[in-house]
């Protein structure tokens, strides 16, 4: 997959779809899909950072997604390229007409424009979709229109976004986000030193830093898995996680995450690290315990609930799968 910072020439006979993107989940994915039927190659084209940072940092969502995460994503789906346009106050001024000459008409150059049925662009937010397809059509390039993805198990009229999926990890429902995402959700961050009490009852933990201005569930034990990446490779192990704030000790100020791979002991080899969790379901409420005799008892409790979630079936719902067939296949 080609990753380009700039407007510069998709390959020919590219499909731009256009949008925020956050989290990648299945309404973005049809948009992709609907691309991929309109042209031999897709790309994805959003912004970095997201618009609300810079526009109303104050009331920015959480993220679903690191940047590395969702350049995996891209690649896990098959797209051609991932285009990472900077946004700034000057590329927010822009009026539609502007925007669409500098990054559609002499910048990226598609055959077609794909968008969402509320897709908006330029300064304020002026422009729509009768106004882009007004602006490239000397250009001969069409705009194509997806359907949206409606909301699983609501009413008619609800559409999948991803603040329903915010909404869902926040709960811990792991489950409902997985059916909005596709695949698990998945927090990345570095591995840390800790106060090494994980060793010391016998669990080995791995203290994963989680990052700021990003969505993490709500504090409790979780079925996860642990990922570890090597280049284009990943391993993948079963793991118990535990993220909150440690009440049986002396309590943290911020949330950690600290995770337990069942069946591995890595020593000190993970620090520095950045590795990506995956949660498959919330087990139990963080809790006080008397002891460390009484913690070292449930969390092995933990860890045997745990082993039977984390199913090859599970696993498999890690990756998102391709658009078509193998990705590698015809690029």
């Amino acid at each position: 997959m080609q990753i380009l910072r700039s407007a510069s020439r998709l390959p020919p006979n590219s499909a731009a779809c256009i949008g925020a993107f956050d989290g990648l989940h299945l309404g973005h994915r049809a948009l992709m899909q609907c691309a991929a039927d309109q042209a031999p190659r897709v790309a994805l084209v959003t912004f970095e950072p997201h618009p609300a940072q810079v526009l109303a940092p104050e009331r920015a969502p959480a993220m679903l997604q690191s940047p590395d995460q969702r350049i995996r994503v891209c690649t896990q789906i098959g797209l051609d390229a991932l285009v990472l346009l900077p946004f700034d106050r000057d590329v927010a001024s822009l009026s539609p007409a502007a925007f669409v000459q500098q990054f559609l008409i002499d910048g990226l150059a598609p055959v077609v424009v794909v968008v969402g049925p509320d897709f908006r662009f330029g300064a304020d937010r002026a422009g729509g979709l009768g106004e882009l397809r007004q602006l490239l059509a000397p250009a001969n390039i069409r705009v194509v229109v997806a359907d949206e993805v409606p909301l699983p198990g609501a009413a008619d009229g609800c559409k999948l976004g991803s603040s329903q999926i915010r909404k869902a990890v926040a709960a811990g429902d792991m489950q409902v986000a997985r059916e909005m995402l596709g695949r698990w959700f998945a927090v990345a961050g570095v591995v840390v030193h800790g106060h090494g009490r994980g060793q010391k009852l016998g669990f080995r933990t791995a203290n994963v830093e989680v990052p700021k201005g990003h969505v993490a569930p709500r504090h409790g034990v979780y079925a996860v898995f642990l990922q570890l990446f090597d280049g284009t490779r990943h391993q993948t192990y079963p793991a118990v996680a535990n993220l909150g704030t440690h009440p049986t000790f002396v309590q943290s100020p911020r949330p950690k995450l600290e995770v337990h791979a069942i069946a591995e002991d890595f020593g000190e080899a993970l620090y520095g690290q950045t590795v990506e969790v995956a949660f498959v379901a919330r087990l139990r409420d963080e809790q006080a315990f008397s002891g460390p005799a009484a913690l070292r008892e449930q969390i092995a409790a933990d860890i045997s609930a745990a082993a039977e979630l984390l199913t090859p079936t599970a696993m498999a719902a890690i990756v998102a799968g391709p658009l078509r067939g193998d990705p590698e296949v015809g690029r």
